[in-house]
């Protein structure tokens, strides 16, 4: 069930929001955590049924996982060795699931070239959010490691992990954050604010999907999914449109994923801040999906480096190129990926030097720069194929066509109003807008805010009716 849906909208959010709340008042909190779970499963479910025993598989082996490491949590040498191999063991056994869903065909794919062997490769799909919930755990089992959570119960872990706001697609989330909050209410604001302020979150969020994000890919999707040579201005225009599009989408499904979250009075992280105004690729990862930058800094980073023994300049650009790429790998079963990954670890490692080196660079140039370099490596993120991508760069170059637009005035005269505009605006937005968090933050309910409210969701649904519902960009993931 995608979150830019009428049924979501008009049906499932509405009907456990409000069921969530009853709950609680008249029956107690458990009875509405036991109400959140059943719905979450059955909104994970619409996906599709069979994805569901996966699910729920994996919750119940991290909480095996995570119970087993507790009852050995004496601090003697001989019970610390233990503990180090049952989180050993849950390690193998969430990277062995993932890896056996998401990239059994890419290794096997290799293995029959470099053997030149042919057989029939398995026709599997990998289950929705699999990456998500899986990290999702193997921060529980970490943090249960290190002593930061106590074991979760069953009803808790599978509650926290589920939350329909952010299964399919994050962000990512710590239990120690979320399982607190299903007992007690945290927040400073009261609960009806606070479900206002979701109310405006997830339409801002859903604005930024169905009018900004599907708009860019309108365009974004006529040079990305042609080999065709374009001009040295057109291939630029599908280059950029691509990146304001996959920021729009994501940061679209994560205001959304906040919302909701508010509407049942809980915080979950957000996951953007102005990434595009940052000056450097280091600033950038600060502010673009922060909640899987914090896993790459703390769960792959960090460990990489310490096992290098002594830090020194040149182990941390090693360790964060191999922490990179495997980010890259995560996002999928192919090279363009972990092309990207590998490109942002060798940003990040210049970052690093240039840093020791205490250089300065105007403003200006330092922006240009990590924004230029953002959008030439979405160009591998965006393309079905190495080739392709190479093909897409090629055409950016300067050549004998640098002016053509017959590409793009291919695209745009039936779509001059509905496409134009959303464009221009999504470009002033990323640039020089305040976040939705920002915006969140100062909203209080009068009736401005009401009616910019309802203006936005008007607004987005009139988009909605017009076409079918597109999934957000990091479903694929």
């Amino acid at each position: 069930m995608l979150f830019n849906s009428f049924p979501f909208l008009l049906l499932f959010l509405p009907i456990v929001v409000a069921g969530y709340a009853v709950a609680q008042r008249i029956l107690g909190q458990k009875a509405a955590q036991g109400f959140l779970l059943a719905s979450s499963f059955f909104f994970y479910g619409c996906a599709r049924p069979s994805y569901v025993p996966i699910l729920a598989g994996s919750i119940l082996f991290n909480w095996l996982i995570g119970t087993w490491m507790g009852k050995a949590d004496e601090q003697t040498p001989a019970n610390e060795s233990r503990r180090k191999l049952i989180l050993r063991i849950g390690l193998v056994g969430n990277v062995g699931l993932m890896c056996s869903f998401k990239y059994i065909n890419f290794f096997l794919q290799h293995f029959a070239f470099l053997n030149a062997s042919k057989f029939a490769l398995p026709n599997w799909e990998f289950p929705l959010g699999i990456s998500f919930f899986t990290l999702t755990q193997v921060m529980y089992l970490v943090d249960t490691y290190q002593g930061l959570n106590a074991p979760n119960s069953l009803f808790d872990h599978a509650t926290a992990v589920s939350m329909f706001p952010y299964i399919e697609a994050g962000p990512l989330v710590r239990m120690r954050t979320i399982i607190p909050q299903l007992r007690e209410y945290k927040k400073q604001v009261g609960r009806s604010e606070l479900a206002c302020r979701g109310i405006y979150m997830l339409s801002l969020g859903l604005a930024k999907k169905v009018v900004l994000a599907d708009s860019f890919a309108q365009v974004a999707n006529v040079g990305f999914g042609s080999a065709e040579n374009f001009s040295t201005l057109e291939s630029w225009i599908f280059s950029l449109c691509y990146t304001f599009q996959i920021y729009f989408d994501f940061s679209g499904y994560s205001d959304m994923a906040v919302g909701c979250a508010w509407m049942l009075g809980i915080d979950i992280p957000q996951n953007f801040n102005n990434p595009y105004i940052s000056k450097s690729v280091s600033e950038f990862w600060q502010r673009w999906h922060i909640s899987l930058s914090n896993f790459i800094t703390n769960y792959l980073y960090t460990p990489i480096l310490q096992s290098m023994g002594k830090a020194t300049i040149t182990t941390s650009v090693i360790a964060v190129m191999i922490a990179m790429s495997i980010a890259g790998l995560w996002h999928g079963p192919a090279w363009t990926y972990v092309i990207w990954g590998t490109l942002h670890g060798c940003a990040l490692g210049v970052c690093q030097i240039w840093k020791r080196q205490k250089t300065k660079m105007p403003p200006w140039l330092a922006w240009g720069i990590t924004f230029l370099f953002v959008d030439l490596s979405l160009v591998f993120f965006r393309s079905p194929s190495v080739p392709l991508a190479l093909h897409m760069l090629h055409g950016m170059l300067p050549h004998e066509d640098l002016f053509g637009t017959e590409a793009i005035m291919y695209i745009i005269p039936m779509n001059m109003h509905i496409l134009l505009r959303p464009v221009a605006l999504g470009v002033l937005l990323a640039f020089f807008f305040k976040t939705s968090q920002q915006l969140a933050e100062k909203f209080r309910p009068s009736k401005v805010t009401v009616l910019a409210t309802a203006a936005l969701i008007l607004v987005s649904f009139l988009f909605m009716n017009s076409t079918a519902a597109k999934e957000f960009v990091y479903f694929a993931f």
